[in-house]
């Protein structure tokens, strides 16, 4: 069972998960250009695998901007076989809300290409997906993402909605703000953050890839203050 399945029944979970956002900054790790490191896998899922045991994290992500699904999931199968349990493999996508804004198309289009590429990454072994929306959120919202949220946990996947308005929408999925909520949720802190104090959020993540913003020598302590 997806150890954060509790969460999604109301449940609260004995400790936070903690799914820092590193997948841009390993390539420092490496001393290489961001774009040739993204496109070895295979030197992408031993680097995560290292840092997933070092830095002992519950939720490995091993993407900070969309790939191919083809390529994302050879990535997932990769690190699943160097990446020890009970550690869960988690994505990002861009939500069907912000794709549709960025590209003029339907929201009921942007949300069959999210699926695809959830279903995709779920298949491949993702534990978690974070769905991540930076736009108002458009009217049918909910109702057009259900069948996302429902694929997800066929898959025994976890759907995360990284939105200022994810609290507003119901249903099979973990909301991911960044104040706390009175029910299970995700709590999202920018990059130099700490989670607070007593914090009874079910998964704990960055808003944004800590590439750009804290030094690869103080990874550690980054994922550190993650822990409440």
């Amino acid at each position: 069972m997806n150890v954060l399945e509790p969460a999604l029944a109301g449940r609260p979970l004995d400790r936070p998960l903690l799914a820092p956002r590193f997948a841009a900054l390993a390539a420092e790790v490496e001393e290489l250009p961001l774009e040739t490191f993204l496109a070895d896998l295979g030197r992408r899922a031993r680097i995560y695998a290292d840092l997933a045991r070092s830095l002992r994290v519950d939720v490995l992500i091993v993407n900070d901007a969309d790939e191919a699904p083809d390529v994302l999931a050879d990535l997932l199968r990769r690190a699943r076989a160097v990446v020890p349990e009970p550690t869960l493999l988690g994505v990002t996508v861009t939500g069907p809300a912000t794709a549709a804004a960025a590209t003029g198309e339907p929201l009921a289009t942007a949300t069959r290409g999210v699926i695809a590429a959830a279903r995709s990454a779920a298949e491949a072994g993702a534990g978690v997906v974070f769905v991540v929306e930076s736009g108002e959120a458009p009217e049918g919202y909910a109702r057009a993402v259900t069948p996302l949220w429902g694929s997800l946990k066929f898959f025994r996947a976890v759907g995360v909605l990284q939105a200022p308005w994810a609290a507003d929408v119901r249903g099979p999925v973990l909301p991911c703000v960044t104040a706390p909520l009175e029910r299970p949720h995700a709590l999202a802190v920018a990059p130099r953050d700490g989670s607070p104090p007593g914090s009874t959020a079910a998964l704990i993540t960055h808003t944004e890839d800590l590439a750009g913003h804290v030094p690869v020598r103080e990874l550690q302590s980054a994922v550190a203050r993650l822990r409440p």
